[in-house]
């Protein structure tokens, strides 16, 4: 978690960054690829989720970011420096968003997915999809679904004015914003939430669906 206030999730320049707390910010997308096969076929390591190409891509904990253009078989690599020595990176990205050392609060959009096949950016990749992997501070590649916090708590006080709560039947309570996603698991979480942002916003699961796939596509606006 980052000290300070942050706008729209980039942090002030100023501003001092704890060891962050990493999760998952692709969990609502399929796995195509885990990590033992990538090392199966002679990869270092890395986890594929299946997306659409241009899927606004979270960071999974605060750092700076730095993008490297044609990173080889990799394409286009975003990479987070986290202030613990740890890194975090995603691969054939079709768009960076940001500039190199650009400081950024969990959660912040960091680059845009691709990996179409010939595609500018793609690398290797032979379809749609995101790679991601971290590196801990021996330059050991590690495997990120390992060392994300099994409930890590959501940054709400990021993004305050841009934060809602959303419930149906079916599917729960959830906290929404601009490119995150995260359904709430406890009654702590939930107190919080709502005395931050809020009732939730009462839809059927249909509506709720439409939530989840308008914030990962970077926006709050309501469904139609």
């Amino acid at each position: 978690m980052a000290t300070g206030v942050a706008l729209g999730g980039l942090l002030p320049p100023s501003a001092a960054l704890a060891a962050p707390v990493i999760y998952n910010p692709f969990s609502a997308y399929p796995i195509t690829d885990g990590w033992q096969e990538h090392l199966a076929r002679g990869s270092a390591g890395g986890i594929d989720f299946a997306m659409p190409v241009g899927t606004a891509l979270p960071a999974c904990g605060a750092g700076t970011v730095w993008n490297t253009p044609d990173n080889g078989t990799g394409g286009h690599t975003v990479t987070i420096n986290h202030v613990d020595g740890y890194r975090s990176q995603y691969l054939h990205l079709s768009q960076f968003v940001l500039a190199n050392g650009t400081s950024v609060a969990s959660g912040a959009i960091v680059g845009r997915s691709g990996g179409a096949a010939g595609a500018p950016g793609s690398g290797s990749s032979t379809g749609p999809h995101l790679h991601w992997h971290m590196i801990d501070p021996a330059g050991n590649r590690i495997n990120p679904l390992t060392y994300v916090s099994p409930s890590p708590p959501p940054p709400l006080e990021l993004w305050k004015d841009d934060m809602k709560l959303i419930q149906s039947t079916n599917r729960g309570i959830a906290l929404v914003g601009p490119g995150y996603f995260r359904q709430l698991r406890t009654d702590e979480e939930v107190h919080a939430a709502v005395a931050l942002v809020g009732n939730p916003l009462i839809g059927n699961d249909r509506q709720f669906d439409l939530w989840r796939s308008i914030a990962f596509d970077g926006q709050v606006k309501a469904p139609s």
